[in-house]
């Protein structure tokens, strides 16, 4: 199988090309903005390494969010149009658990995953150390954060662990872990692992907080 994954959630772009088992080609860019301008071409240029036709790829993996809305919006629009000029179907994989993904064993306590959010509260889902979620996804000052966070071993992972990790001073089973950015790779091997779980047209997008652009229609009038 053939699977092609996607991530434009974050801060930065990337894909990856993976077949059997086995990553083809990679493509990765950190940016802050324009992801439109740079995504297909970084798909395209991952496929052409990889000697792939955009009909030959099986399945495709997107990271769902959250993210950044237009990164995310973007990522997911891209993806669509893949799928559908080829036929084929889509995994939509939570921005958490590729993150999660990618720590590697966990021995005990939890895991705390953090996504910068552009703001000064990080998105956030606590993991047990199986990996299994404890609640929803959350969107909290880090303060408020960490005051959810049970007691006992603490692991931290994510491009948000820096908004994190100073309210959690004095805490001496903290842990900061695994990598920062979002791994293409890896949500094209969540892809194929959840395959039974594709779907045709975009996955939903996973909104931890309303955007912050209203509709003209829905904004309250000015004085």
């Amino acid at each position: 199988m053939i699977v092609l994954g996607l991530d434009a959630a974050g801060a930065g772009c990337g894909v990856a090309v993976r077949r059997c088992g086995r990553v083809l080609a990679a493509r990765t860019e950190p940016m802050a903005q324009g992801h439109a301008a740079r995504l297909m071409p970084l798909v395209l240029e991952a496929l052409a390494e990889a000697g792939v036709a955009p009909g030959e790829v099986d399945l495709f993996g997107v990271t769902t969010g959250p993210g950044s809305f237009t990164g995310l919006r973007v990522g997911l629009a891209a993806v669509g149009g893949l799928a559908l000029g080829t036929g084929r179907k889509i995994v939509g994989i939570p921005s958490f658990d590729a993150v999660l993904a990618d720590l590697g064993p966990v021995a005990e306590g939890t895991v705390l995953v953090a996504l910068d959010g552009r703001r000064a509260e990080p998105f956030a889902r606590l993991f047990d150390a199986s990996g299994a979620p404890l609640g929803e996804p959350l969107c909290l000052p880090a303060a408020d954060l960490v005051a959810l966070v049970p007691q006992g071993p603490l692991t931290v992972a994510g491009d948000g662990a820096g908004l994190v990790l100073p309210a959690l001073t004095g805490r001496p089973d903290v842990r900061c872990a695994g990598p920062a950015a979002i791994d293409p790779a890896t949500v094209a091997r969540l892809a194929e692992e959840r395959a039974d779980e594709a779907r045709e047209g975009p996955p939903p997008p996973l909104y931890v907080r309303p955007p912050d652009a209203v509709p003209l229609a829905d904004r309250a009038p000015t004085p």
